[in-house]
């Protein structure tokens, strides 16, 4: 895995050719697409070779669809399917597609998409080859994930998951973070993003390890979770600088009053643990494709 930071040098290039009426994407948009990307996106390649990048979202959460089409300045937005009620974000021009591949050869963190990725543009290479044109040189590094930037707060709109319960007869309490991905070979970014975490809390309280990386029920998936207030509190420093640009951004936003509500003791009063019991039923935090606010 390389140590090298996100570049968007040859795409910002590029973009101020094909699209020089437009405004420039910035670069913290840029790592949260790249982020969400990674969680949510998908690069294909149909029988017949027809390629396309595709992004699937729940048709009631659409608005994070057009949000990203408008930042971006290409692509559309298409009814996937009426009967599972989902929309895509969709890019298929060429010169959209070499933008497209710009932006993501030798940015991406996970090891499993990074490959993927790389059939993908061999595959866009040929095609540019066909018709003479430059092709783009693939790039073989990753990029190590880093709580400098916004790739993780994309990574956690699609794939990232705020959770609290709290008994209406009893005190206890579990509040939680919670990171999920596929594949032992990704493994190795939850546990460098949870490395990350144990080094910023290290920093500010002296406790080394704040979270697990675990297998989870599903075979093949992985997860990392950070439990407990203190714990929780190391997280909000990342999430309060580099926001959430999804729905999930109100969950996140409850969760954090309920890591401070519970760091006051105030679930230990019986009226107010109520208030805190009804509240902790808005966070959605096992909902999949949540859109914009």
């Amino acid at each position: 895995m390389s140590l090298s930071i996100l570049n968007f040098d040859a795409f910002y290039f590029q973009y101020k050719l094909h699209f020089a009426e437009n405004k420039l994407p910035d670069t913290s948009f840029l790592e949260w697409f790249i982020g969400f990307t990674e969680g949510v996106g998908s690069f294909t390649i149909s029988k017949r070779g027809d390629l396309h990048f595709v992004i699937t979202q729940s048709t009631t959460d659409v608005k994070t669809l057009y949000y990203i089409m408008q930042t971006l300045g290409f692509g559309t937005v298409i009814l996937q399917s009426k009967n599972s009620q989902t929309h895509q974000f969709f890019v298929s021009g060429l010169k959209e597609l070499f933008l497209i591949c710009l932006l993501f050869n030798g940015n991406m963190v996970f090891p499993m998409r990074h490959l993927k990725f790389q059939i993908f543009l061999s595959y866009f290479n040929l095609s540019l080859g066909k018709k003479a044109l430059p092709r783009i040189l693939p790039l073989s590094n990753t990029i190590e994930p880093s709580l400098s930037n916004a790739w993780l707060s994309g990574f956690t709109d699609a794939q990232g998951y705020f959770t609290a319960s709290l008994l209406l007869n009893s005190t206890a309490f579990w509040i939680k973070f919670i990171l999920t991905q596929k594949y032992e070979l990704n493994k190795i970014v939850l546990d460098k993003i949870l490395s990350l975490f144990n080094e910023l809390n290290l920093h500010q309280s002296q406790i080394k390890n704040i979270g697990v990386v675990l297998p989870n029920l599903i075979p093949l998936n992985y997860e990392l979770t950070i439990n407990g207030v203190s714990n929780c509190i190391i997280v909000l420093t990342y999430f309060d600088t580099y926001k959430l640009r999804t729905k999930k951004e109100q969950s996140y936003n409850i969760w954090k009053d309920m890591v401070f509500a519970f760091k006051q003791g105030l679930h230990l009063d019986s009226e107010k643990r109520i208030n805190l019991i009804n509240r902790i039923k808005d966070i959605n935090y096992r909902k999949k494709g949540q859109g914009l606010v």
